[in-house]
């Protein structure tokens, strides 16, 4: 074996700190480099001087920390170094050979030494309490990520460390709704399962899979800055490129050689060994590794030769997901930004409703406790063309929805007025088409996803004063979980189909990733808000009043970038297909900052879709038109 390389030593020293002192340590290292080894010899020295009394080892599912536990706990029974270190453990587990059925038998001095193994209902192995040795009794328990970790209790004692290995899965981390469950699981244990009066300890041991997955999340100081993060990568530096990609091409061509041609296939991986040595100099030159050691001597002559075979071997995008800590996007992902938004001006005046847009105008309003209400009124086209002709936001920018000192019992009075305010604001826009005939808003579409009852009456109250069905009310069911959509809903709005139907005497209707949707509260608009936040955000890639557009009034560019930052906020990181949950969306937003407007815009586009104003996705712009204008860069700003 070889000894730990200086970086693994400062691991084991951090290690050690977090166990004796507290504090939360997050190693994000490359696969297979001994870092989950080195936390069971952790948890085994905790064990062994009574440092922690109740461990908990948390993996992906609960069969492989079961594992983890097992080779600790049989470690300790069959070492023979730990036989003379520690006979107080040593002698008792030898003396029941591990059985349970003698365990609960097994005195000392008279007083049981309630050794246990449960592996039915708690999961947890216990060793033996003597009498006179205070390090004896710890209990070191396992549980799988998607178990409910927070309120842990065995017999009074408290987890005093957890060690969280790998949490997550590959189809986890392509699902954003598993990747939150298992990272509130995980944040809600560690901070509320401790005990009250001493700092808790947890180790977690992770690698990135996915842009915004679990190791991603608790990486990131803004969304976790409880946690103290060390990431190192296999290569951490890279050597000549040109001369790389010359040794990972003849890799490839040996790769390439038939299987039944194997003199042939071992021919040329020697060709490429022996252009390895030659050229080592060259080929390593500014290479610097994390671990100059870790490679084959039979068969490699260094680490970096061998961080190019994995490289050739895993391609790319593993490889730098497991060994790089830096998972790459899909293909189908693109970068908005604010300049690229709030660059989409159309020239026409404020108030005015471009002649493209016909169809006619609607309002959403977003509705956050914290955030007041955010409203948009857009002029809806053929061919998905919007024209965004007022917004604004209700209490002013800087002011809580709530006063601080208003009772609980008034919120939905005072949340009914702010909301008739919005409404009388959105009806008063003194709107024009360019001929400067009176343009009328035709619907408003109240989000109903917090204090739905509230907006129910509000929506009915304005209804009836309007005396025609002016407004409805929504609820996008990114909640309930990514993708979810699509499972819980859109085959019910299959049934439904464009109108009428036997399965559907109220009429309602089905739109593009959206359908009305009777409750107990009246009609909801029911719609996939990841599938329209991207056809919103893709929709400022076209030029203003163009099929699939997006666009303000007015003509400088600046005039609507604080509209446009909280339109890119959540910035889409993934798209994948799976066949659980079809099409996933992944977002990564910045908790410290606002995306409300995005979620209007995104709604909007909804509301148009079951109205009939927004035609179908065939319209909807290819993705070599996002590529174009993405390598413009700055000149997309004043391209107006």
């Amino acid at each position: 074996r070889r000894p730990p390389s200086p970086r693994m030593i400062r691991f084991i020293d951090a290690l050690q700190d977090k166990i004796l002192h507290g504090g939360l340590k997050h190693v994000r290292w490359p696969r297979g480099k001994g870092k989950s080894t080195w936390v069971k010899i952790a948890i085994i020295w905790a064990a062994l001087y009574g440092h922690k009394k109740l461990m908990v080892v948390v993996e992906k599912v609960k069969g492989m920390a079961y594992v983890v536990v097992e080779e600790c706990w049989k470690r300790i029974y069959l070492s023979p170094r730990i036989s003379v270190d520690f006979p107080e453990f040593a002698i008792p587990m030898k003396d029941v050979e591990l059985a349970s059925q003698r365990m609960r038998s097994q005195t000392y001095k008279g007083q049981p030494t309630y050794m246990k193994q449960d592996i039915v209902s708690f999961c947890y192995f216990r060793l033996p309490v003597l009498d006179g040795y205070p390090n004896t009794g710890s209990i070191i328990a396992y549980r799988g990520a998607d178990q409910t970790l927070r309120g842990l209790n065995i017999d009074s004692a408290r987890p005093d460390f957890f060690f969280i290995d790998d949490p997550q899965t590959d189809e986890d981390a392509r699902n954003p709704a598993t990747v939150a469950k298992i990272e509130e699981n995980i944040a809600g244990a560690v901070l509320g399962s401790g005990q009250t009066d001493e700092r808790i300890s947890a180790v977690m041991a992770s690698t990135p899979i996915e842009p915004d997955d679990v190791s991603e999340r608790f990486a990131d100081p803004k969304l976790h800055p409880e946690w103290e993060t060390e990431t190192e990568t296999f290569v951490v530096s890279w050597g000549d490129e040109s001369m790389r990609e010359a040794y990972i091409s003849k890799l490839e061509e040996a790769a390439a050689c038939p299987s039944n041609e194997a003199q042939r296939k071992k021919e040329l991986q020697e060709v490429a060994h022996r252009f390895y040595i030659e050229n080592r100099a060259e080929i390593e030159f500014g290479a610097e590794m994390m671990d100059d050691g870790d490679f084959d001597p039979a068969s490699e002559v260094s680490a970096y030769q061998h961080a190019l075979w994995l490289y050739h071997n895993m391609k790319p995008k593993k490889f730098n997901s497991e060994y790089q800590m830096k998972p790459t996007r899909s293909q189908n992902v693109y970068h908005i930004t604010p300049q690229i938004v709030s660059s989409r001006v159309n020239g026409v005046a404020a108030g005015v409703v471009p002649a493209v847009c016909s169809r006619g105008a609607l309002t959403f309003v977003d509705v956050n406790g914290e955030a007041g209400l955010r409203w948009e009124t857009g002029g809806f086209g053929a061919q998905r063309v919007v024209a965004t002709l007022a917004y604004g936001q209700y209490p002013r920018e800087g002011v809580a929805l709530f006063p601080p000192d208003l009772p609980e019992s008034a919120r939905p009075s005072y949340l009914a007025d702010a909301l008739r305010t919005v409404a009388t604001t959105i009806l008063s826009q003194p709107l024009v088409d360019e001929s400067g005939e009176p343009v009328m808003v035709s619907g408003i579409c109240f989000d109903g996803g917090w204090m739905t009852s509230t907006v129910s009456t509000v929506v009915r109250e304005l209804n009836a004063l309007a005396g025609k069905e002016l407004c409805a009310w929504s609820k996008g069911f990114a909640a309930a979980g990514r993708g979810s959509y699509s499972i819980r809903h859109h085959d019910m709005a299959a049934k439904l189909g464009n109108g009428p139907a036997k399965d559907n005497p109220s009429g309602l209707k089905a739109g593009e990733e959206c359908h009305l949707w009777e409750t107990p509260y009246g009609v909801f608009l029911a719609y996939n808000s990841d599938y329209w936040k991207d056809v919103s955000q893709t929709s400022y890639f076209a030029q203003p009043l163009k099929p699939s557009s997006s666009s303000f009034w007015g003509t400088s560019p600046y005039a609507h970038f604080k509209f446009a930052q909280e339109v890119c906020n959540e910035a889409l990181i993934g798209k994948t297909t799976s066949p659980q949950y079809g099409t996933v969306w992944q977002w990564k937003k910045d908790p410290s900052k606002m995306n409300h407007f995005g979620d209007t815009h995104a709604g909007l586009l909804a509301y148009g879709a079951i109205r009939g104003f927004f035609d179908p996705i065939a319209s909807m712009i290819s993705a070599t038109s996002i590529q174009n204008i993405q390598k413009r860069k700055v000149r997309y700003v004043f391209d107006v």
